[in-house]
């Protein structure tokens, strides 16, 4: 579906962007990482048809989007600061995009009817985009950015600013649009990233340092095991840091210890029966997998 290759941006004789080799399937979600600067954006504009690149090139389904620049029509693009026009409509804005992007005029309603359904913005439809919450502006931008119903989707960002509940409806609209589509989005948010991506790419000063599913990336660059344990009982803190094993452990609430140990082997048990020989009063042992932040710290650290 989509293949960059040999990749690059330059600014000013600098590399943004260098030799980035990346094959994208129809129908993946695919999310970009990467602390600020590391090319994020750079790449999504190359990719979206909107920047040139240096060297390299992106294809679409083996041609190459530079030579054939009608290949762009098939790409929606949201950009990370969302250009909405405040003193217009929400009408008139998705009217002056069906123009933009050429929607036969015969097909302008239907298509209006399609992003307005499919990015639940009826209720706002007739309001002028700067009464708009900002959770309501990100789908107006969205609604954009489907109109045509491209099958290649790329957000920069699109969670940015919102609040919690906010976040979730996008994320949720995100991976409900994805299912039909290719979705490359970008995001700060791993966490939240993980949830909607079935693919994660970490680009580091321009280049990719992983390339993995959320699962295979929280082991990444791991040799340990996260353990929570909560229980009560005289000098566990003391006891546990004895345990074989075990690397380090941090009481970090009254009664509660994150543990981690050597991944070789699971200790579990052996914590359970040592809280039956000292006597403790154990709620809770459970392991669970490194937070992909923990693994994106690695990875982008130096």
């Amino acid at each position: 579906m989509i293949t960059l290759v040999n990749l690059s941006k330059q600014f000013d004789h600098r590399y943004v962007v260098k030799d980035i080799n990346v094959k994208i399937k129809e129908g993946e979600i695919v999310g970009l990482l990467g602390p600020n600067g590391a090319g994020k954006t750079t790449t999504l504009r190359m990719i979206a048809g909107v920047l040139p690149p240096s060297g390299g090139k992106v294809e679409i389904d083996g041609n190459d989007i530079e030579l054939n620049p009608a290949l762009k029509k098939r790409i929606g693009f949201l950009p990370e600061n969302n250009p909405l026009y405040d003193e217009m409509t929400v009408e008139e804005y998705l009217l002056f995009w069906a123009d933009i992007k050429e929607v036969p005029k015969n097909d302008r309603q239907k298509a209006i009817d399609f992003v307005v359904d499919s990015c639940g913005i009826g209720d706002v439809f007739y309001r002028p985009i700067a009464e708009l919450s900002k959770g309501y502006r990100q789908r107006v931008g969205l609604s954009q950015a489907i109109l045509t119903k491209p099958d290649i989707l790329i957000f920069d960002e699109p969670t940015e600013g919102l609040d919690p509940n906010q976040r979730q409806d996008i994320a949720s609209l995100i991976r409900s649009l994805g299912k039909k589509r290719t979705v490359i989005i970008s995001s700060h948010v791993l966490a939240e990233l993980a949830k909607i991506a079935g693919r994660m790419i970490i680009i580091h000063k321009g280049a990719v340092v992983a390339d993995e599913t959320p699962e295979n990336l929280r082991r990444l660059g791991s040799s340990s095991q996260i353990i929570e344990m909560e229980v009560k009982g005289a000098r566990v803190l003391s006891t546990l840091k004895k345990v074989d094993g075990v690397i380090k452990v941090t009481e970090e609430k009254k009664n509660y210890f994150v543990i981690e140990a050597d991944k070789k082997r699971d200790i579990r048990e052996e914590l359970y029966y040592l809280s039956i020989k000292n006597k403790w009063v154990l709620l809770t042992l459970v392991s669970r997998d490194r937070a992909i932040e923990d693994v994106f710290g690695k990875l982008t650290s130096s």
